[in-house]
Formats: C-alpha cells, structure tokens, sequence
C-alpha cells in the first residue's frame, strides 16, 4: 500500500471559506434531529480522503443526538457518477448532504433539486462556482495562497534559478487547478528558474515516486522540487537521495502535514524544507454547517487556523509513535482513531 498522501499560510492563520446561505427551503429549519446525513465524496483514492470520511463518521459517533445515520457515497473521481449520486441521496430523504466536489461547474442542476426539497447542501475541501448560492456553505481552504507561498519560498530558496520538478494533485480537480495557479504566478516572477518537468501525481507517494524516478532519467540536473503535497514530496526526497542526490541542496515544498512526511524531515535535519498544514476536518465543519441550517441556526464563518511546517516548528507536529498515513495539524480524531489507520 502506498506510504501516505495528500488531498490536500505562512506564520499566520487563514480562513477557510465558510460562506452561509441560509436560504435551504422552508421545511429545511422545521426538522427534528437527529438527523440522516448524506456524505457525497469526490474519493477516496489516498489516505488524506479517507481521514476526511474518518473525520466525519467520528463526529457523527460522537454525536447520536444530532446525527441518527451517516450515507457515504463514493463517486471515484467521476464526475458523472458523483452527480447520480447525490441524485440518489436526494431520493433516498436524506435531510442534509455534504459535499466534495469532483467539479465546481457541474452541480446547480442537482443542488436546485436538494433546494427544491428542502435539503441543505455544504461542500468541503473542494469549491464550486457554478450554484454556489444554492448551497448553505463551502469549507474551502485557500489553496491558491497556500502555493504562492510555498512556492515564493521555494523561489527565494533556490536565489531565483534553477531547474525545479513540478508534482501536481489530481487532474481537473479544482484544488489541483487552484493550486497550480498559485505556482504560475509566482513562477512568472521568476524567468531563471525553469519547470524541467512537470507530472500529476494525485497528491500520492507511491505515483510520486515513480514520477520523479522518470524526471529524473530524462533531467537529472534539479535544483529544486514543486510540490503541491507533502507526500509527494517525501516521495521526491527518498527518490533523490536513493540516487545520490544531495538532497540537502534541494529545497523542497508541500501542502499537508502528514506524519509520514514529517517523520522523514526529522530524521533528515539537513532538507530545507517549507509545508503548509492542510486539515482534514473540513469535512467535520461542513457537516456542522449543513446541521446549523437543519437546526435554523445562523451560520457562521468557519476559522480553520493554518500552520506553517518548518525546521524550528516540526517538532511540534511530528508523532513517531503514530502511523505515517495520518494528518496531524488539522484532525479532530483523538490517537487510539488516528492508530487504526493504514500504516506503511
């Protein structure tokens, strides 16, 4: 099984775009909890989307008070499917879906129907654009800002020159474009620096690895790695070293905060490194929004605060005693949960 991987701002905190429209139909705020809960998730094709289900199925045990039945459906990056199923949940009865979206354009015919039927829908991790005044709410952390500042840090790394390898997440997802915009404008910045090679590497270990491994054979002259996920880029560090790289040269970046990752830097003082934490209990947020407009509670804005990994600040994140395929800076599961995930 793959290692760990990420689906996924500097020394501040960010906001998480928690934006309510408490517009959900009549019959939405005349509910009772508890209450049926759909869950529409986009994948589970690493282990940062299966922490987020984790995240909410846990949330949900905890609570019997306010959620009778957690339905989790998995559409496998479909986009298609993904639609059906929330199609499916609307039928079903449930009283409130969250939602990850695979796309941000393609949900307003399904989200008018869950209004038309007085079901509130909130999206997390993932936003949309088209219908986003149909939903309750979007937990969306800021990915494009977390880029531009991992990459400006990465720039200024490597004295603005250089050849970088580029990691990329899921193709066409929003987080993944969203991502590479932040990087494109920071780049744009910097002409001395050049993108030798660029792969999709769904935010995994496992694909990184062999995606450096054919970067590597076609430009072996890399001065820096891109990377959008700190899988990905532990995947890039052991690649380099296992070639004789120096890897102590090679500044890196991610998005993430995995214990897997993390416990690489630490037993690799000499990286220089910069990660930007990313929280798997956006889904948990969006779960409590869609239960606010149930309840006819105003909803609020969500902070989610985002912490900046570094070489002074690792050793406030890293647990050696927990398995590589969690997420520590933003989980809500307490250790004996983290502990059943998959290890490596």
């Amino acid at each position: 099984m793959n290692k760990t991987s990420r689906w996924m701002m500097a020394g501040i905190a960010a906001t998480a775009l928690a934006v309510s429209a408490m517009a959900t139909g009549a019959s939405a705020a005349d509910k009772q909890p508890p209450f049926v809960i759909g869950v529409s998730n986009d994948s589970v094709a690493n282990p940062f989307r299966v922490q987020m289900i984790n995240e909410i199925q846990y949330y949900a045990s905890q609570h019997p008070e306010l959620i009778k039945e957690l339905i989790v459906l998995n559409a496998g990056e479909d986009t298609n499917k993904q639609i059906s199923d929330v199609q499916d949940l609307i039928s079903r009865g449930v009283d409130g879906i969250v939602l990850s979206p695979h796309s941000n354009t393609a949900f307003a015919g399904v989200l008018k129907d869950a209004k038309e039927y007085g079901i509130p829908v909130a999206t997390y991790n993932n936003n949309i654009t088209d219908g986003a005044d149909l939903l309750v709410a979007q937990v969306n952390p800021p990915f494009r800002q977390w880029s531009v500042e991992t990459t400006d840090w990465l720039a200024k790394a490597m004295n603005g020159k250089g050849n970088v390898i580029a990691l990329r997440g899921i193709a066409g997802t929003p987080v993944d474009g969203d991502e590479w915009d932040g990087a494109q404008e920071v780049l744009a910045k910097y002409p001395d620096i050049k993108v030798i090679c660029t792969e999709y590497a769904n935010w995994d270990y496992g694909a990184a690895k062999t995606a450096v491994q054919n970067c590597l054979a076609n430009h072996p002259e890399v001065n820096g790695i891109l990377s959008v996920g700190d899988s990905m880029t532990w995947a890039a560090g052991e690649v380099l070293a296992a070639q004789g790289y120096d890897i102590g040269t090679i500044p890196m970046i991610g998005i993430g905060g995995g214990n897997g990752p993390m416990k690489w830097l630490a037993k690799n003082p000499n990286v220089k490194f910069y990660i930007i934490g990313d929280h798997t209990d956006v889904a948990v947020f969006g779960t409590i929004n869609v239960i606010n407009a149930l309840t006819g509670k105003a909803g609020e804005k969500v902070e989610i605060p985002t912490k900046a990994i570094t070489a002074d600040t690792l050793k406030d994140f890293v647990q050696p005693d927990l398995p590589d395929n969690v997420w520590l800076v933003g989980t809500q599961l307490p250790a004996e949960e983290l502990k059943k995930q998959a290890t490596r």
